[in-house]
């Protein structure tokens, strides 16, 4: 059983970075070709609940949970090798998009430099993440994998080393990313700058221990000729005794007409309601994003004796802009193996942390803030050595949302993963 569930990671590995040089080399120059297939179908229950960008109704077929990747390598020299990735994703048309791009060079037996079109390290399983065949979840529960990226350019250097008894290595990383973002369904211009960060993963017999950080500068496209018509409007009819949720459902209607996106309007419903309110300028030019800092904390613990695994994993986002509430979300997932087959249950957690002070008065006030739960019973069943089939259903409870009370939903999926 403990080869099977190697033998899961070690492809997925493969797929995703084809990060041993060593192992390359053994190819004799060759290109080397990898990919990974995921299928997917899937049912959600109930309208008006944000499971990702699952939809309520009929089921869907191959619409989310659907990928097709394929990974080439060529080894240019000895120490050197270069990589590319691209992966066809239903949700996107099956567009091809390049994943990755790098060259990887050995500096030493256990040192390697890579530099291009690289994942951030933001999760336990971000080097595999998009392998669904590494883990036993059709995807990684979203109340924790919610990053809306995992790309960027730049470098990293990792290196492998003993720690005592066990085996450890360290990954640091510099970048940036000036691609288009999307947040909350919708697409902003953006500039992530100074993506920097380190982890450090430990070995420990059947354990497996990782702490990593990373930070950004954050800078969002918004819609910032905030417009003066709609916050005088309001603000008059504020101060006339109409009653807020009307002026301001008013001022969303104009604004919608007008284009303004979920963000734009939050930025200009914090100058409108910060300014009604009496918060300072001061806080109200917080509630912008341009070269805000992000700070993103992870830390995780794997446990795999071949018959019985679990994982707990935890992360903490802090934003210095007020417009994105701190975040908090954590899971824990236990699996157990008979044979070929594995079931699994997972409890995982999402909560939004308002500032204090007058930053966290507006927050509230805006209805930033949200706090979800889920419980996910799954199976898996491993068809042959590269191939499963997955069974998932998640209860995703919403408790507050922008908020106001939240709704609960059950999602159905399905799915065939598979590497090659």
């Amino acid at each position: 059983m403990r080869i099977i569930q190697e033998r899961r990671h070690m492809l997925a590995l493969a797929i995703a970075t084809a990060a041993s040089t060593s192992a390359l080399a053994a190819d004799d120059n060759d290109f080397s070709v990898y990919g990974f297939v995921n299928l997917g179908v899937n049912y959600l229950d109930h309208d008006y609940v944000t499971i990702e960008s699952y939809e309520s109704g009929d089921p869907t077929f191959f619409e989310q949970d659907t990928a097709i990747g394929l990974q080439i390598s060529k080894p240019l020299t000895e120490r050197t090798q270069a990589t590319v990735q691209g992966i066809a994703r239903a949700e996107n048309d099956y567009a091809v998009e390049t994943s990755l791009a790098f060259l990887s060079h050995a500096l030493t037996d256990s040192t390697e430099l890579r530099a291009g079109r690289l994942r951030v390290p933001f999760f336990y399983y971000s080097e595999f993440l998009d392998v669904g065949y590494a883990y036993n979840w059709i995807s990684p529960p979203s109340d924790v994998y919610a990053i809306p990226f995992d790309d960027y350019d730049g470098v990293d250097i990792t290196h492998r080393f003993s720690l005592g008894n066990h085996d450890a290595q360290v990954q640091i990383n510099s970048g940036r990313r000036h691609k288009d973002i999307e947040l909350f369904g919708e697409d902003y211009e953006s500039e992530l700058d100074k993506i920097n960060g380190i982890s450090l993963t430990l070995f420990s017999g059947d354990f497996t221990h990782r702490i990593g950080y990373q930070q950004t500068s954050m800078n969002l496209e918004l819609q910032t000729q905030a417009n003066e018509a709609v916050k005088l409007a309001t603000l008059s009819a504020l101060q006339q005794g109409v009653d807020p949720l009307l002026a301001l459902g008013q001022a969303q209607q104009t604004l919608a007409a007008e284009g303004y996106r979920r963000i734009d309007s939050a930025q200009l419903f914090a100058d409108i309601v910060g300014t009604a309110n009496g918060i300072s300028d001061d806080v109200i030019e917080d509630f912008t994003l341009e070269d805000k800092l992000t700070r993103y904390f992870n830390l995780a613990t794997t446990y795999d004796n071949g018959d019985y695994s679990f994982v707990v994993e935890g992360t903490y986002l802090d934003y210095e802009s007020g417009l994105l509430v701190d975040n908090f979300a954590w899971l824990a997932s236990a699996a157990k193996r008979f044979n070929d087959l594995t079931v699994h249950a997972t409890y995982s957690a999402s909560r939004d942390r308002v500032d204090s002070g007058q930053k966290g008065e507006l927050q509230k006030l805006l209805n930033l803030q949200g706090e979800d739960d889920s419980v996910t019973l799954g199976v898996r069943y491993d068809l042959d050595a590269a191939t499963a089939l997955k069974f998932d259903v998640t209860h995703h409870d919403e408790e507050t949302n922008r908020g106001q009370p939240g709704r609960s939903a059950n999602l159905y999926r399905l799915a065939l993963q598979l590497v090659f």
